[in-house]
C-alpha cells in the first residue's frame, strides 16, 4: 500500500505548515504499511483503510513520544470507569500507562478496522483476532525498536497553551477541536460515521454552491454544527469534553441524575408500574395490543385515531417505565429480551441479530439498553464474531461498546 505526503500530513494537527519530525514519522508510517503487505494478513481489508489503520497506530505512536495527553486521556478515563486501561483487555503485568503497550497497538488496529471496513467492522471482527494480534506484534516490534530515539512531534502538543477562559486563544481552541473532531487518530473512525449522516448536506453546497467565501463559509457553518451536535471517538463524548479532559484532566460525569423523590415519579411511569403490578418493564404483541394497553391498562382512555399511530407498522413492542422521563417505547426488539413476562422471546433471534440494540443507532433508548444489561435480560445477545454460550466480549464490556456504535443516541436519549 502507498501512503503519500498529503496522507499523512492531512492528519496531522500542523496540516498546514509543516515540523522538522515530519519526515520521521512519514517514513515510519511508510515501513509499518510495508511490514504489512509483507506479513499478508487481514489482507482483505480494504486498502483505504489499511491505510487509515497504518496512520492511526503512527498518530498513536506520535501522541505518546510527545506525551500530549490524547492517549493518556482515553486510556485513564477506562481505568476509572471501566477498571483497565484498554477496553476488552486485562491489564498485563507488563503495562506501563502513557508509554507505548502491545495491547494499545491491538485496540488501535481493531478500533479502525471495525468503525471503517465493510467486510469486518461493526462486531464482526474480534479484538483478540490472530491476525489482529500478529499485526499487532510486528507494529510494535519496529515502534518499540524505535522508541528511544523517536523525535519529539511537538506540533502534538498544540493543547498545551491552550486557555479555555482567555478570549484571544478563541481560534487556536477552535484548530483544536476541529482537529480533534475530524482528524485525530482516536477519533478519525467516528467522526467518519458523522460525515456519512452529515455528508449529504456537505456535498451539495460543493456541488452547487461557486467556489468562493459564501462557499467557505457554507461548509465551515455546517462542519460547527456537527461538531456541536455530535459526540465522537470511542468513549461518545463531545469535542468540548474531549478538549477538558486532555487540557484540564477534567472528566465528564456518568453518573445518572439524583433519584426522583417517591411520590413525584412522572404519571406515565406511575401508571405503567400499576398496569404491570409493580414491573418497569412490560412486552405488548402487535400495535392494537399496544393502543388496548395504553387505553385499558395505563388508563390513557380511547382515542379516535389511536394514542401512538406512528407506531403501526411496528411490532414486538417493549415500553419502560422511568421515574424521571416517564415511558419509553422501543418497537422490534421483544424478541431478544429473555423475561418471564415476556412471551416473543425468541433465543435464536437473540444470538442472530440481538447485538443491534448496541451496535444501530436508535434501535433502542440508551435506558433499555442500560436495563437489559444491567439486569441480565439479554442473555443470548452476542456480537457476530462470538459464538453461542462462549466467554462474551459484549457482555463483559457492553457500555464501552454501545458507547462506541451509538454515539450520539448514548448521550442523547
Amino acid at each position: 500500500m502507498e501512503i503519500t505526503a498529503k496522507d499523512f500530513m492531512i492528519g496531522q494537527p500542523n496540516f498546514s505548515g509543516a515540523a522538522a519530525s515530519d519526515q520521521y514519522y512519514m517514513l515510519l508510517a511508510r515501513r509499518l504499511a510495508k511490514m504489512w503487505d509483507r506479513a499478508r494478513v487481514l489482507m482483505n481489508v480494504g486498502e483505504d483503510v489499511r491505510r487509515d489503520v497504518v496512520l492511526a497506530v503512527t498518530g498513536y505512536f506520535q501522541d505518546i513520544i510527545a506525551d500530549a495527553g490524547i492517549w493518556r486521556s482515553f486510556s485513564e478515563a477506562c481505568g476509572k470507569w471501566y477498571g483497565r486501561p484498554v477496553p476488552f483487555f486485562d491489564r498485563p503485568d507488563d503495562y506501563i500507562d502513557s508509554e507505548l503497550n502491545l495491547i494499545d497497538v491491538q485496540f488501535i488496529i481493531w478500533y479502525v478496522i471495525d468503525g471503517e471496513s465493510e467486510q469486518y467492522g461493526h462486531g464482526r471482527l474480534s479484538p483478540h483476532d490472530p491476525d489482529v494480534e500478529r499485526l499487532a506484534r510486528l507494529f510494535h516490534g519496529l515502534l518499540d525498536a524505535v522508541y528511544e530515539d523517536a523525535p519529539t512531534p511537538v506540533e502534538y502538543n498544540m493543547a498545551v497553551d491552550v486557555d479555555f477562559s482567555d478570549e484571544q486563544d478563541r481560534e487556536k481552541a477552535y484548530d483544536l477541536s476541529r482537529w480533534l473532531f475530524w482528524e485525530c487518530y482516536l477519533m478519525r473512525p467516528s467522526s467518519l460515521g458523522t460525515l456519512y449522516h452529515g455528508g449529504r448536506e456537505l456535498l451539495e453546497i460543493m456541488k452547487n454552491t461557486p467556489e468562493g467565501s459564501e462557499r467557505d463559509e457554507r461548509i465551515q457553518e455546517v462542519n460547527r454544527r456537527l461538531m456541536v451536535e455530535n459526540t465522537i471517538g470511542p468513549l461518545s463524548l463531545s469535542v468540548g469534553e474531549w478538549m477538558e479532559l486532555i487540557v484540564d484532566g477534567k472528566y465528564p460525569s456518568i453518573d445518572e441524575a439524583a433519584e426522583v423523590e417517591e411520590g413525584k415519579e412522572h404519571r406515565f411511569y406511575r401508571q405503567l408500574v400499576e398496569a404491570t403490578g409493580g414491573s418497569r418493564i412490560a412486552f405488548v404483541d402487535g400495535y392494537d395490543a399496544l393502543e388496548r394497553f395504553v387505553s385499558e391498562q395505563m388508563g390513557w382512555g380511547k382515542a379516535e385515531s389511536g394514542h401512538l399511530p406512528g407506531m403501526k407498522k411496528y411490532g414486538n413492542f417493549v415500553l419502560l417505565g422511568n421515574p424521571r422521563r416517564g415511558l419509553l417505547i422501543a418497537h422490534d426488539v421483544a424478541q431478544y429480551i429473555c423475561h418471564p413476562a415476556n412471551p416473543m422471546y425468541d433465543p435464536e433471534a437473540a444470538r442472530r441479530e440481538g447485538h443491534r440494540i448496541v451496535t444501530e443507532r436508535g434501535a433502542a433508548p440508551i435506558d433499555l439498553v442500560k436495563y437489559l444489561f444491567e439486569n441480565n435480560l439479554v442473555p443470548d445477545v452476542r456480537l457476530p464474531f462470538e459464538a453461542a454460550g462462549s466467554r462474551s466480549l459484549l457482555h463483559e464490556n457492553w457500555d464501552f461498546i454501545a458507547r462506541l456504535y451509538l454515539q450520539t443516541h448514548y448521550r442523547g436519549d
